[in-house]
């Protein structure tokens, strides 16, 4: 009987510590795809949301062949900005190896799967060393792309007024921790332009009112670039902004001192009490 209740046990709590095992550490992720958006290749951006209690979290994920320096934000407390990822080698592969202590993050890389031609056919295989209980893929098409073709089925398709278009899906089943998932994807690119080029172009023929980042949607993670004049007009008002700020504080230092002049005594400090025509500590004419 002992023996029998010890294996009920022992099986309830594996099955237990499966369950735990495969729960999730993240409150939202997506993986954003963009073939050809602002150089040659692809564009891979992970961004997610750890839960809270689960920091810090160590992250590990492969990087395809050809990858560029991996670039990440959310591994350091210091800073805000892309630094560059630590990376190790297994199997001859190279793997992202970070140890994540804010709950936000976001990680990037270029890779180049593309071969000569207007053709461009290319995959990008997902893993993580945590599962996912749910996330989204975004595949943005390229604007010179044509054809585009998508491995997943039952997509969203979304646009935005400049002419971006982005295949969504949320995928809603279980991504055991270090199972790989596969995306491909192909299209036609006869002008060989990158999409933030034809971007600008779109851009620069709007009204100046309309050049502005859209807000992101769910989904998808927004990389627009701002015109060229905009930051001079942000930097402009800043600078007036200051101005006014410090003449407003000059003047009422300047008022304050006139204000204290009238009660001390010019010549020793001393206050003075009434209309008195000289000081009562040094003598001095004060009218």
């Amino acid at each position: 009987m002992k023996t029998r209740s010890r294996t009920v046990f022992l099986l309830l709590a594996g099955l237990l510590s499966a369950s735990q095992a495969q729960e999730s550490p993240f409150n939202s992720f997506i993986a954003a795809i963009w073939p050809e958006y602002d150089r040659p290749g692809v564009l891979v951006i992970l961004t997610g949301e750890i839960a809270n209690e689960r920091l810090p979290l160590q992250l590990k994920l492969p990087l395809p062949d050809g990858t560029d320096v991996p670039l990440g934000i959310g591994h350091n407390d210091t800073t805000t900005n892309l630094s560059p990822l630590p990376e190790v080698r297994e199997s001859g592969k190279r793997w992202v190896d970070v140890r994540m202590v804010k709950q936000e993050f976001q990680i990037e890389f270029y890779y180049n799967p593309f071969s000569e031609g207007n053709q461009r056919e290319g995959e990008y295989i997902f893993q993580l060393n945590h599962p996912l209980e749910e996330y989204h893929v975004a595949i943005q098409q390229p604007l010179g792309g044509e054809n585009f073709r998508f491995s997943e089925t039952g997509v969203d398709s979304i646009s935005d007024d400049h002419g971006l278009s982005y295949m969504r899906k949320h995928m809603s089943q279980l991504l055991p921790a270090g199972t790989p998932k596969k995306f491909s994807f192909s299209y036609n690119n006869r002008t060989g332009r990158m999409t933030v080029d034809i971007l600008q172009d779109i851009l620069e023929k709007m009204p100046p009112q309309n050049l502005q980042t859209d807000t992101p949607q769910a989904g998808v993670v927004n990389r627009y670039r701002l015109p060229t004049y905009e930051p001079y007009a942000i930097l402009g008002i800043v600078v007036v902004l200051i101005g006014v700020v410090f003449w407003q504080s000059e003047k009422k230092q300047k008022m304050s001192m006139t204000e204290e002049g009238k009660n001390f005594c010019p010549n020793c400090g001393a206050k003075i009490d009434g209309n008195t025509n000289f000081c009562s500590n040094c003598g001095n004419r004060l009218t």
